[in-house]
C-alpha cells in the first residue's frame, strides 16, 4: 500500500482495487460512505475532525464513497458530484478547521466520467502548523481506525513540529574507478539534504544489496565515517554508516563513499537481479531510495561498453 500513498494521480480502477482487494483502514487510511458527505452542521464537525486528525498525525487518506465492512473497503457507494463539488468540502475544510491546512489534495474520481457517480479521495498531509483546531473546538488525533481527541501533552510537543529537520537523499552515484581483467572497481557515493528548519546531527544509512550474488565491498580505514557490514541473509546484505558532522538547513554532504568491485564474469547475473535500497534515519524520521531499473541497466550498459577484455583495449 505505500505506492498508493505516493501516487499523484488516482482512477476509478485503484477504488476497485481497493475493493477487490478487501484494503483494511489503519493510521494512514480512512473509508467512508456517501452520506458522510452532508450539509448539516453535525456531518460538517465531522469532515472537520477527521481531516483535522490526519494533519495533527503523519497525514494519510479519507476516500469519501467506499463502505466498510470491519474496517475492510466492501463497495462503493457513489456520491453526487453536482450536489457535493470539490469546492465545497474545500470550503467545508478551510471554514471549519484552525489554523488552515496546507497542501491538502481532493481527487474526483468519475465512473465513466459520469459527475453523478462521484468519489472524492481526500489526501491529508502531516501539517508543519499542528496542531490544527476542529470545528467542534477540541484537538484530534488518528489512532488506529479513529480519529480521537488529543491528549494534553500531544497538543502541546505539537507545537515544535515545524521546526525539525528534513534529511532526503539527493543522490547516488556510480563511478567507475578502475578494472583489470577480471574486476571492475566501482566507487558508490550517497548525498544527502536537509530541506528543514533545524540542524541534524544525529542520523544514519542503511545501503541494503538485495539479490546480488557477489557483494564485495572496500572502504578507506582512513575515512571517518563509521561503516557496519551485515549479513541479514543469504540474499541481502547491509552496509550502515552513522552520522559524522552535523548537517545545516540546505546543505548537501556526502554520508556514504565505499568500494564495489565486481567479478566481470559475474556482471550478468549480478545485475540481472539485483536491487539496491536506502534508508535515511533522523531525528525527525526517516527517507526511503531505490536504485531504479532503468538506472541500474545504465549502470551495467555503461559497464559492458567500458570492460578491457570484450573491448581488447
Amino acid at each position: 500500500m505505500d505506492n498508493f500513498y505516493l501516487k499523484e494521480e488516482y482512477t476509478f480502477e485503484d477504488i476497485e482495487n481497493l475493493i477487490l482487494n478487501e484494503v483494511e483502514e489503519s493510521i494512514y487510511l480512512d473509508f467512508k460512505d456517501a452520506p458522510a458527505l452532508d450539509k448539516s452542521d453535525g456531518k460538517r464537525k465531522e469532515i472537520a475532525k477527521d481531516i483535522s486528525a490526519f494533519a495533527n498525525s503523519e497525514g494519510g487518506i479519507i476516500i469519501y464513497g467506499i463502505q466498510e465492512n470491519n474496517h475492510k473497503a466492501s463497495a462503493i457507494n457513489f456520491i453526487d458530484g453536482n450536489i457535493y463539488t470539490k469546492e465545497w468540502i474545500e470550503q467545508v475544510i478551510n471554514s471549519s478547521i484552525q489554523r488552515r491546512i496546507s497542501n491538502i489534495n481532493i481527487y474526483p474520481i468519475r465512473k465513466s466520467q459520469n459527475i453523478n457517480e462521484t468519489i472524492y479521495l481526500i489526501k491529508i498531509p502531516k501539517s508543519l502548523d499542528a496542531p490544527h483546531l476542529s470545528k467542534d473546538k477540541r484537538f484530534y488525533k488518528r489512532f488506529n481506525f479513529e480519529s480521537v481527541m488529543m491528549e494534553e501533552y500531544e497538543i502541546r510537543n505539537s507545537y515544535g513540529r515545524k521546526l525539525k529537520s528534513k534529511l532526503q537523499i539527493d543522490d547516488i552515484k556510480f563511478q567507475l574507478l578502475d578494472q583489470n581483467e577480471s574486476v571492475f572497481t566501482l566507487q558508490i557515493e550517497i548525498f544527502a539534504g536537509n530541506d528543514g528548519d533545524m540542524v541534524e546531527k544525529d542520523y544514519k544509512l542503511n545501503l541494503y544489496f538485495i539479490n546480488c550474488p557477489d557483494v564485495n565491498l572496500h572502504w578507506d580505514i582512513r575515512d571517518p565515517n563509521n561503516y557496519h557490514y551485515t549479513e541479514i541473509n543469504d540474499t541481502k546484505i547491509k552496509v550502515s554508516s552513522n552520522s559524522i558532522s552535523p548537517i545545516y538547513p540546505n546543505e548537501s554532504v556526502t554520508i556514504l563513499r565505499i568500494k564495489w568491485k565486481i567479478n566481470k564474469s559475474n556482471l550478468v547475473e549480478i545485475f540481472e537481479k539485483l536491487k539496491i535500497e536506502t534508508i535515511l534515519y533522523f531525528s525527525a524520521g526517516e527517507f526511503r531510495k531505490e536504485v531504479d531499473e532503468n538506472y541500474k541497466m545504465n549502470i551495467y550498459e555503461y559497464l559492458c561498453k567500458n570492460n578491457e577484455s570484450i573491448n581488447g583495449n
